[in-house]
């Protein structure tokens, strides 16, 4: 009789015990991490963000491509924004090149800036500046460039500078959309403009996986850029 008293005396215990560590209303669940409580998180659990001295910060989604074309559903981080008057400036931080040992997969920074258009329409938006050094100013390095200069194929991030990335300058949003990789570009478009009808998109085809992922970066960073408040207002 008493190890039947003690065997339910134990049973009650571990019942409450168990009952005690299960989800409660309003606690937090594996279910309730999304990207917008994280970064909710990270801009009010410490001193970053609206309010303080260092600017918003934000993790954002970004589809990586490799080589082979193989597609990866990768983060990237927005470690900077400032809003200006009528446009928005960014870093963006990725991992591009996935080629390269372990010892040597480093990420890489975009210095962006986006506008806010008149219409209030994010198709409208037009890449003001993209570099992957320094800003407009010329005086701080906002971008840097993490991946192989040169490539297995011989381009510098000199070429890739020159030739690949002035081309989105000045492009709109409703463009960059269309475009998934850089084969997407029609040769009439890029060679339009001064000094680029020599140019050919075929020079970064055996660097295709920094080419394509400044493409897809740019469409991650167009998304979360026409969630600010400004096109919702």
């Amino acid at each position: 009789m008493k190890k039947y008293l003690l065997l339910v005396i134990l049973g009650g215990i571990i019942f409450s015990l168990i009952g005690c560590s299960s989800p409660t209303a309003g606690s937090s669940t594996e279910s309730d991490v999304n990207l917008e409580s994280v970064n909710e998180f990270l801009n009010n659990s410490g001193d970053l963000g609206p309010g303080s001295i260092a600017n918003k910060v934000s993790i954002i989604p970004f589809q990586h491509i490799d080589g082979p074309k193989n597609e990866s559903d990768f983060y990237a981080f927005v470690n900077f924004e400032y809003k200006a008057r009528d446009y928005i400036k960014y870093q963006v931080t990725y991992l591009s090149c996935t080629c390269r040992s372990a010892a040597e997969n480093y990420w890489q920074t975009a210095y962006v800036e986006l506008s806010l258009p008149n219409t209030n329409n994010p198709d409208d938006v037009v890449i003001k500046y993209l570099s992957y050094d320094q800003d407009p100013s010329e005086h701080y390095l906002g971008g840097f460039w993490g991946d192989s200069s040169p490539t297995p194929a011989g381009v510098t991030y000199d070429i890739f500078k020159d030739q690949y990335i002035d081309y989105f300058q000045g492009k709109e949003s409703s463009y960059i959309q269309t475009l998934s990789t850089m084969w997407d570009i029609e040769t009439s478009d890029y060679t339009l403009g001064e000094g680029r009808s020599d140019l050919t998109i075929d020079t970064f085809t055996g660097s295709s996986v920094s080419a394509n992922n400044i493409i897809r970066i740019i469409n991650s960073l167009l998304d979360y850029h026409s969630q600010n408040e400004f096109f919702h207002e």
